[in-house]
């Protein structure tokens, strides 16, 4: 079997972010498969056969790109940010093991970097990263890293932080921050590199900032060290000291 199944990291879904390597990756598929919101970011740029599924169609997705592969195309199935995190290699990995099927992972540009350059340099040391969706993960397994990982002081980044069915679970991950750091810089920035790209900036301090927070944001709840810099939020090295 010659055709191959390709699993590409898209970034933050501009074509100036993609990487040479994605960007060759998906010019040589004959099919791209995707979550319909990603495939419209990619689509004006690449003429290619599509299939999109919705928002928790993961495996239907990975199914149809298998079997395009098995039907002799090349596929590649498209994630925002990088594949590998909160994302879709594992699954098509997972889903192609004892088949002649070759899995190809491509990098991209994670949303924690992403949104980290919009603000400045917010993870210039140690960073954790945790997603707060609960429907593969238990909630109580999510609820023991942020302790984990509050305790630690490092800078860290929340991905699916607040949904339209989850709602209190940001709140409470602030709260478990609260107990174990003083006082410590938020930052949100939505739909990051795209048309309608905000940034708010807040403190530990305040809530006002969740009810914006949605399914598009990335979310920081920095090290107690982090400091704004000429409006740039940045967490010093110690180059200075």
């Amino acid at each position: 079997m010659n055709s191959k199944l390709y699993v590409v990291g898209i970034g933050p879904g501009k074509y100036e972010l993609l990487t040479a390597q994605a960007v060759k990756t998906l010019n040589l598929s004959d099919y791209i498969v995707g979550y319909e919101r990603y495939i419209t970011y990619i689509q004006p740029y690449f003429d290619k056969k599509y299939v999109s599924t919705g928002m928790t169609d993961e495996i239907l997705r990975v199914e149809q790109a298998i079997e395009l592969v098995k039907n002799g195309f090349n596929v590649s199935i498209v994630s925002s940010g990088d594949p590998g995190v909160y994302a879709m290699a594992c699954l098509a990995i997972e889903k192609t093991q004892n088949t002649s099927i070759e899995v190809t992972v491509i990098p991209g540009i994670t949303s924690a970097n992403s949104a980290a350059a919009v603000l400045g340099s917010p993870l210039t040391l140690d960073y954790c990263v945790i997603s707060l969706s609960d429907l593969l993960v238990p909630w109580s397994q999510i609820k023991n890293r942020l302790e984990c990982f509050a305790k630690s002081q490092a800078a860290t980044v929340i991905y699916n932080p607040r949904s339209t069915k989850r709602l209190w679970q940001l709140k409470e991950a602030l709260e478990i921050f609260r107990v174990h750091r003083k006082k410590f810089i938020v930052a949100v920035v939505k739909n990051a590199y795209l048309e309608d790209q905000e940034v708010i900036i807040s403190d530990s301090s305040r809530e006002d900032w969740i009810e914006d927070v949605d399914m598009m944001s990335t979310v920081f709840f920095c090290s107690e060290d982090t400091v704004i810099l000429n409006g740039m939020v940045v967490l010093p090295r110690g180059y200075f000291r």
